[in-house]
């Protein structure tokens, strides 16, 4: 198994077939490609098909998959605010590649696991690893990663939501020879190939755990046989000073996705956005739905506590006993995080291949991240998902 990484920030999009081509042939056997992961800025949306096309014919690529992302990222480089595009190129002996496309259409057609897998082709038996890129102006992303999820259990997915367009009709998906504009695409990757996530939410808990007493839809009515509002009001002048200023800006709400265990940290909720709350009843409305009996704890996020989270988890998986070398890896940000919320450049990517080394790496800043907390996987937001590809 080997890979290789390459970025160009060449404007004219000949100049940057050819930049990525050198730079991925300099990393790899030349004995053919079976799979490229290609993200490109916006400004290549008009010729993305000629582009991906060369790419393909250049590095001899069996299949090629990608996007449109407001920023890009590869090798230990994050561009914004500027044109650029990266790949990840991947020759992988004993490795099953299958692509696949799914549109709104089908997404609505879908009556349980079996439907999927006869429309990826691909049997849970085989263990796939799934990547998944959306456009988020055409087919429902968290209905659709719901539904895969269920489909394969226990399967690493993750991947994320096109970014750039301000419009219907303004990203780009890329799938093989195909440049398409809406729906989704994605690949399955079975046989001789391990990956590893982390899904890096960049909060930090704040307060104690509390037990959602009632809650219909996304409504909590209480925690803990309190208004919620109410609890929040007892907890925020126990915080620090900074926290407490945190918390009227960045206010967040984690649920547990254990329940069996005794202590809750950093990685054990799936964070969600608070989107209103009523002043007369106490109630809080939630960007998920809550059912009676979860528990939940108010999180926090900025620039500190992301990178904070982040290095934990990263520090977690390098030492894992069963952890294999990291031949590659994909790098899916917010389009809120990066220089925006560090006040530095290039700070997930570094951090990444500060704990794994210089592994070849790409990926873009995305309009949702995909990627899995327990069991199954979810659409976040502000997070960093990444994927690190082994062998078994």
């Amino acid at each position: 198994m080997r890979f290789a990484s390459a970025l160009t920030i060449c404007a004219d999009w000949t100049e940057a077939a050819e930049d990525l081509t050198r730079q991925a042939r300099a990393c790899l056997s030349g004995t053919g490609t079976d799979l490229v992961l290609l993200f490109l800025h916006p400004k290549f949306a008009a010729h993305a098909e000629p582009l991906a096309e060369q790419l393909r014919i250049n590095l001899a690529a069996k299949h090629l998959i990608g996007c449109t992302g407001a920023g890009i990222i590869g090798g230990n480089t994050e561009v914004e605010n500027q044109p650029a595009a990266a790949l990840l190129a991947g020759e992988l002996p004993g490795v099953e590649v299958t692509p696949f496309r799914v549109t709104q259409e089908k997404l609505e057609e879908a009556n349980g696991p079996s439907f999927w897998h006869y429309e990826l082709d691909v049997a849970p038996t085989k263990n796939p690893n799934l990547l998944l890129f959306a456009d988020p102006f055409s087919v429902s992303s968290i209905p659709l990663v719901q539904a895969l999820s269920e489909a394969y259990p226990d399967t690493p997915l993750i991947g994320g939501l096109a970014s750039g367009a301000q419009q219907p009709g303004g990203n780009r998906l890329l799938l093989d020879g195909d440049v398409v504009e809406d729906g989704a695409v994605g690949v399955a990757l079975s046989g001789r190939i391990v990956m590893r996530t982390i899904v890096s939410q960049g909060c930090r808990p704040i307060g104690e755990p509390f037990t959602v007493t009632r809650a219909e839809k996304n409504i909590v009515f209480e925690l803990g046989g309190q208004p919620p509002m109410a609890m929040l009001q007892t907890i925020l002048p126990t915080l620090p000073q900074g926290d407490q200023q945190l918390a009227r800006t960045s206010l967040l709400i984690g649920r547990v996705i254990n329940e069996y265990k005794e202590n809750f940290g950093c990685g054990d909720f799936l964070v969600r956005t608070l989107i209103g709350h009523d002043p007369q009843s106490g109630a809080i409305a939630v960007g998920d739905l809550m059912k009676t009996g979860q528990t939940v704890q108010f999180q926090v996020r900025d620039g500190k506590s992301a990178g904070e989270d982040l290095r934990v988890l990263l520090a977690r998986e390098s030492v894992l006993p069963s952890a294999t070398k990291a031949r590659g890896a994909v790098l899916f940000s917010c389009l809120g995080r990066g220089e925006g919320m560090y006040g530095m450049r290039n700070h997930d990517i570094k951090m990444v291949h500060e704990y794994f080394g210089p592994v070849p790496t790409t990926g873009f800043f995305c309009n949702g991240e995909i990627g899995p907390v327990g069991e199954h996987a979810f659409v976040h937001g502000f997070t960093s998902v990444v994927g690190l590809f082994g062998e078994p």
